[in-house]
Formats: C-alpha cells, structure tokens, sequence
C-alpha cells in the first residue's frame, strides 16, 4: 500500500511540475523517486521490517525483512538519546531523500528529491547541507541537538576526520561547516 501510495503521489508531484513549472520528468526519475518515497516512508514508520536497500530497487517486494520473525526486532534502527533527532541521510547519483525523527522514533519531517551530481558521493553531501536547512527552518535549533545519520562510509569519515577530505569537495565543506556552525550541537554517525 505505502508504494501505491508513494507511486500517486510521485506522479502527482510531477503532473504539478509539468503544469505549473513546465519540466518534463523521465519515466526512470518518476520510478526513481516513487521508490525512494517508499523506501524512506518504510524505514521511518516500520521498526519491525528491515530493508535490504539493494535489493529495493530490483524488487522492493522481496527486500523486506520481518526482524521479529527473526528474533532481531529494532536493532537496525536505534534512536537518538532524549533532547535530540536524528536525520537519517541518503544520496544517490540523480536525488537524495532523508527522514527527521525524534528520540521517540516518530517522523518529524521527510524529504526526498533530485540532485544535479555526477555522483552519490556529492549526493549524500548535498542531503547533508538540506538536513541542516530542514532543521533550521523547522525552527529546532537551540530546542534538540542533531545527529546526523550517514548511510556512505566516505562521508561519515569525511566529517570524523577533517584530512581526509577530497579538496575538490571544499566550497560543499564551507557550505556545511557555516551551517553546522548555526545549526549548533551536531553530530555524526554511521548508519
């Protein structure tokens, strides 16, 4: 149901666009984005079902998981301490899409749209600097701290480890790091 539903409202998203700001969407955007809708929905609302995000784009059907079938129910997920949220992040080379939750697990905020990259890399960065503007004009900053969750292992060392940044990535750096700085308590991990 949550695809169908993702799926409706993907092509509504993209019948406004045509109408009103006259872009056209290729059918493998349209698909792209109903499923990453889907995917991020799943993940922030299904604590019981794990997502092997590979197999999603193939078949979404067969890439769940039922974790209490399995004895490993919510140790996929786990939540920020009170007084913060987490941002779970992820990129991809044509859009990026993130979920805010609170230390409750309850889904705050939901973002997913294209990207102009060449890659996921500067993606998954480009889904950071949103995280940062979505907290911000929620109007969060100085109520919770932020955890920002990062499914890219490059990424998440790039911010644990300042030298090993790729240069050719600095003015995206600059960019973060001056809203990191208005932001306030920010902090990574792994996802």
């Amino acid at each position: 149901m949550i695809s169908v539903t993702t799926t409706c409202w993907s092509v509504w998203l993209a019948r406004n666009e045509l109408v009103f700001d006259r872009k056209w969407l290729t059918m493998n955007s349209l698909v792209f984005h109903s499923k990453m809708r889907a995917l991020i929905w799943v993940r922030s609302i299904q604590e019981e079902l794990r997502v092997d995000e590979r197999s999603w784009w193939i078949c979404s059907f067969r890439s769940w998981c039922d974790l209490k079938k399995i004895g490993m129910g919510g140790r996929f997920w786990c939540p920020p301490r009170h007084g913060w949220v987490k941002f779970n992040v992820s990129g991809v080379a044509i859009g990026c899409g993130e979920v805010l939750r609170d230390s409750d697990g309850v889904a705050r905020a939901l973002f997913s749209g294209p990207v102009a990259t060449k890659d996921s890399i500067t993606a998954e960065m480009g889904a950071v600097i949103i995280a940062l503007d979505v907290f911000l004009a929620i109007g969060w900053k100085g109520k919770s701290s932020l955890i920002i969750e990062s499914g890219s292992n490059e990424v998440f060392c790039w911010f644990e480890n300042k030298g090993l940044r790729s240069w050719l990535l600095h003015p995206i750096f600059k960019e973060t790091e001056n809203k990191m700085v208005r932001v306030g308590n920010v902090s990574f991990s792994k996802a």
